[in-house]
């Protein structure tokens, strides 16, 4: 029984994941032709939620795939992710950040909230996660027993007039943050899209959304204060948003050998060289992404404070390396395509935009002499740091 309830459970995820690709292959004109800051691919969002991929993140318990949930889902899950990100990478960062809401609400949610918001996400409420701010950041006051006043801005809020259920973190009395589910649609808040006229990504729309004493219920405040920068899981999220940005490099990778075939440039011994680059440099990230899934897995089946440290390093290394990946290959792209590649009807030159923006995540420097530090601090070899030991 259990070995039939498996191969129904692959099944339900190779089917989420060829929808991804589905959906990726077919976005990239609405990808285009949705290249502003006033407008957003809607017809791409309708697709996610058709094929389940808003609710796939949601414990079985109550009705969703345990995507991202449980160990043995997570290659599906950077997959999934890198194959919407292959289309259109302003929906591959809406996408990864709507599961990421959902994979704080399974792990800090309680019965209720589950309940709550898993009838949200099935209703197709798009959710997502605002963090980043200014000096002029949000912060929660108690104004009685069951009700709390937010107030203050979020800048970077990804997938504004089309997030409803963003979790926002404000800060409270005592300087502790707090996650705070907001229903937007139940409350009043002030959009600046002036705030977002960006080189790439335009149509995110993150833009910076300003709260005015929101009244918020308890019941959507998620978690206890301070649990949103909880480790593993918030350093190590970054391997999803890198999954993304993979997708992109893959898409380059492609529509450069598309466009030399046209112009009948493949016996040029340079371009090989270049597509040769290219194709190495897109399948290491590949085998990081993979290597990256197979390290979660391992932390999820033994949560040990090692394994989160070691979990940690990992996902530092392989964000690090696919901003690395990505680089190269628009470099190798732009040499091989020329000026006349990056002119439009092609779609070079928005992919390389929205994929220069996108790679721009915070600390890059911190990070990596995080996993210089790491290593030095270790006294064993990295090869027993980095085996996956599958075996165990």
């Amino acid at each position: 029984m259990k070995n039939k309830h498996d191969k129904k459970h692959k099944s339900d995820l190779a089917e989420l994941i060829s929808s991804a690709k589905t959906i990726g292959d077919s976005s990239q004109v609405e990808a285009a032709e949705t290249d502003s800051v006033k407008f957003f691919p809607e017809e791409t969002l309708d697709k996610i939620k058709s094929a389940n991929l808003l609710t796939a993140s949601i414990s079985k318990n109550y009705g969703g795939q345990n995507l991202g949930l449980k160990s043995g889902t997570n290659l599906a899950l950077l997959t999934i992710l890198k194959n919407i990100g292959r289309g259109n990478l302003v929906m591959g960062r809406v996408l990864e950040g709507h599961i990421n809401a959902q994979i704080l609400i399974n792990q800090f949610g309680t019965h209720r909230q589950k309940k709550n918001f898993t009838e949200d996400a099935f209703d197709g409420k798009l959710f997502g996660v605002w963090n980043t701010q200014a000096q002029d950041g949000t912060f929660l006051t108690k104004v009685k027993k069951d009700t709390f006043h937010l107030s203050g801005s979020k800048t970077f809020a990804t997938g504004t007039d089309y997030v409803s259920r963003p979790i926002v973190t404000a800060a409270r009395k005592d300087g502790s943050w707090q996650m705070c589910v907001v229903p937007l649609d139940e409350i009043t808040v002030t959009k600046d899209s002036t705030w977002w006229d960006p080189m790439g990504m335009k149509a995110s729309r993150s833009f910076k959304m300003t709260f005015s004493k929101a009244q918020i219920s308890k019941i959507n405040l998620l978690g206890s204060a301070g649990e949103y920068y909880q480790q593993p899981g918030f350093s190590g999220g970054a391997i999803r948003f890198a999954a993304v940005q993979l997708g992109a490099a893959e898409q380059l990778l492609d529509e450069t050998k598309k466009y030399l075939k046209s112009l009948n440039r493949t016996d040029d011994p340079f371009q090989k060289m270049r597509l040769g680059q290219m194709a190495i440099a897109v399948e290491s990230g590949n085998q990081w992404l993979n290597a990256s899934a197979l390290k979660l897995d391992r932390y999820m089946e033994n949560p040990t404070v090692s394994e989160g440290e070691n979990f940690i390093m990992y996902a530092n290394m392989m964000r690090t390396a696919i901003e690395q990946i990505c680089t190269e290959v628009i470099n190798l792209c732009q040499k091989c395509v020329g000026a006349r590649g990056l002119n439009k009807p092609y779609h070079f030159e928005r992919i390389i935009r929205d994929l220069s923006t996108y790679l721009r995540q915070p600390a890059p420097d911190a990070v990596l002499a995080d996993v210089g530090k790491y290593i030095l601090q270790s006294d064993i070899s990295s090869g027993e740091i980095w085996n996956l030991n599958l075996n165990k």
